[in-house]
């Protein structure tokens, strides 16, 4: 099946995410050559249209069957228009493509069906459909294999992130991605060679702003924090919220819209009926910050401090999240962006895709169990082969 990706030429991997915050595409063309090594070739990103956005969003917060079917072929057509947008221009297709998908929900935690205890993912993509618009192979559906051997499917992005960032370090580094959700790789330089010393998500990274946002009418999210930057945060409310169980556990531990989501919000909302937008803002803006920034923290014993602090996602354009963030860290950590090792803040996931779906191509196991806690390793996705 693999016959034609040989080791003694390149292959060029288009990874393509669509996060939680499902408002577009981010495709990144990596280049793998021959001895293991990398470049990335390009990063474009495909924006959906306020009809796209809104059918996304519908399907991310409530979806019957029907609705679940057609979606998954609708989000492969948008993946469709993605890539043909993205090809334009260019002088060949790429060797493959490795697609995240669109969450619409993630149960890691075991619930009990007629005495079976059950876990799964959902992330919407008709793989066979894209590589058939495409003409071009596909392998997508990377979580499933992590949670069939007991792991959460989430985080991924370790394996990738140690590729990315493990080597020409000498202090220890925790990479951030603020996306809708937010999550963290801790890389220890401490013994013979770069390793993970953990990995999950955090818990929310703009999901909880972009909502009120949105549901306020003021647009699809604050740009540059500068609604948060104008108010002053709700002590109460900062509190009770950051005393929620999700942050007190250990990890391997992973979440999503299904626990930090609309239904969160106007609770919060609720309790401040007299709070102005801008109070409401900077509230959320921290607790995306202190929750981060506590889980770094609590490191202590898997990393050394001072570490070093790498935020990518959209939260790293966000000037006042990073000024918060900085200042919540200082003398602990030093806060910069992945930009610092030659990898844009918006290409982090995409990129990281590219190299799982490299992995696969290998055979190589890409789940970081004490990660995900998987009871074994996993070669992760699924491969759909390019239409005729």
């Amino acid at each position: 099946m693999f016959e034609k990706f040989t080791r003694e030429r390149p292959v060029n991997i288009l990874g393509m995410m669509s996060g939680t915050s499902g408002d577009g595409i981010d495709g990144c063309l990596v280049e793998f050559k021959p001895d293991g090594s990398s470049r990335l070739l390009w990063l474009k990103n495909f924006d959906y249209s306020d009809a796209q956005f809104s059918r996304i969003q519908g399907l991310m917060r409530g979806a019957d069957a029907a609705a679940i079917t057609l979606g998954a072929s609708y989000v492969a057509e948008l993946h469709a228009l993605a890539c043909k947008k993205f090809f334009e221009n260019e002088p060949c297709l790429p060797d493959l493509i490795a697609v995240h998908g669109q969450t619409v929900w993630h149960q890691p935690t075991p619930v009990v069906w007629d005495e079976i205890a059950l876990t799964g993912t959902l992330q919407l993509m008709n793989g066979a459909l894209l590589a058939h618009r495409c003409r071009v192979p596909v392998i997508c559906n990377f979580r499933a294999a992590d949670m069939a051997a007991g792991g959460q499917g989430a985080p991924l992005v370790p394996f990738a992130d140690l590729y990315l960032f493990g080597r020409e370090t000498a202090r220890d580094r925790v990479v951030v991605n603020i996306g809708g959700m937010a999550n963290l790789t801790a890389i220890s330089v401490a013994g013979k060679m770069p390793a993970v010393a953990c990995a999950f998500d955090t818990g929310p990274g703009n999901v909880l702003m972009d909502a009120f946002m949105q549901s306020s009418g003021l647009g699809r999210f604050d740009a540059d924090g500068c609604l948060a930057a104008s108010g002053s945060s709700l002590k109460q409310q900062l509190d009770e919220f950051l005393a929620d169980q999700y942050f007190k556990l250990p990890p391997p531990k992973s979440t999503g819209r299904e626990y930090f989501n609309q239904t969160r919000l106007a609770g919060l909302i609720e309790s401040a009926a007299d709070a102005a937008p801008a109070e409401i803002m900077s509230t959320l803006l921290d607790i995306t910050v202190d929750s981060i920034a506590d889980a770094i923290l609590r490191l202590e014993g898997m990393i050394r401090f001072p570490a070093e602090v790498l935020v990518a996602g959209g939260g790293a354009r966000n000037s006042e999240l990073m000024k918060r963030l900085s200042a919540k860290l200082l003398g602990r950590c030093d806060v910069s962006t992945t930009e610092k090792c030659g990898v844009p803040v918006m290409a982090r996931e995409a990129m990281a895709f590219a190299i799982l779906g490299y992995a696969f191509l290998r055979g190589i196991p890409a789940n970081v169990q004490l990660a995900t806690g998987a009871a074994s390793p996993a070669v992760l996705g699924e491969y759909h082969p390019a239409g005729l």
